[in-house]
């Protein structure tokens, strides 16, 4: 839930608040800081809001300053290419090269000055080494969330391959059922009709199998009729009790 505009004021006075400040596309960013801030020779500070409303700055130097560092010029006078330059923020002058871009509080003539970057380029190049490793940490991540990508596509191939290959096998494992079990109903008609004699008709014509004696003219022996399957391609003989009984006959007869 948003503050107040009234609570909002009175906190970002205090400083416990920043105002949210629409950015402003187009402006080059400018890392030399608040003219009137103390902390802006602090690489490591960066002035915001609450700078602009409490530091007023130094408009003008002391003048016992001013005195002492006259009498140090005249003892150590400027080179060629370095001018004085007053800083509001601490109300003290420093010197600038303007060929080289190196600063000094002291008269660079002087033994204990000492001559480096001014605080707004190191603040520049702290600056944009952090957006460089930020840059760069985005980077790595991007990279980690595409080899996660990659390896969860992998996976998935992986997975969709493997049961595939299930399925090809269950394929064609059902397919050598069905191929077996018709070999299987082929082989069963090839044996029962491998049980035929091969001189019975039936193993190599259309007539149905029968009994022994079916296709017999007469039955006049009085041959058992009943036996079938391979009992069909034997003579037909009559049984003994009936040749015995003939016989008995035939010698009362005489």
């Amino acid at each position: 839930m948003p503050l107040p505009p009234a609570l909002l004021s009175k906190l970002a006075k205090r400083g416990i608040v920043t105002p949210k400040r629409k950015p402003e596309y187009g402006k080059k960013q400018d890392f030399k800081g608040l003219a009137t801030c103390p902390n802006k020779s602090n690489v490591y500070h960066e002035c915001n809001y609450w700078c602009e409303t409490h530091w007023k700055g130094v408009p003008t130097p002391d003048t016992r300053y001013v005195r002492n560092m006259q009498r140090l010029l005249v003892k150590y006078p400027l080179p060629l290419n370095w001018t004085e330059v007053f800083d509001k923020g601490v109300g003290r002058y420093y010197y600038w090269n303007m060929e080289n871009d190196l600063v000094s509080w002291l008269p660079p003539k002087h033994p204990k000055s000492i001559k480096c970057q001014s605080a707004a380029k190191l603040r520049e190049n702290r600056l944009k080494m952090r957006e460089r490793e930020e840059r760069l940490e985005r980077e790595k991540e991007n990279d980690k969330d595409k080899e996660k990508d990659r390896d969860s596509d992998d996976e998935d191939r992986s997975y969709r391959s493997k049961h595939s290959d299930r399925r090809d096998r269950d394929r064609d494992r059902e397919r050598d059922d069905r191929r077996h079990r018709r070999e299987d109903r082929h082989r069963g008609k090839k044996s029962k009709k491998d049980e035929i004699d091969p001189m019975d008709p039936a193993a190599y014509s259309d007539v149905p199998q029968g009994t022994w004696s079916d296709g017999l003219e007469t039955n006049k022996a009085r041959a058992d009729n009943t036996a079938s399957g391979v009992l069909f391609q034997q003579r037909p003989y009559p049984a003994p009790g009936e040749v015995l009984a003939a016989n008995k006959e035939k010698s009362k007869k005489k």
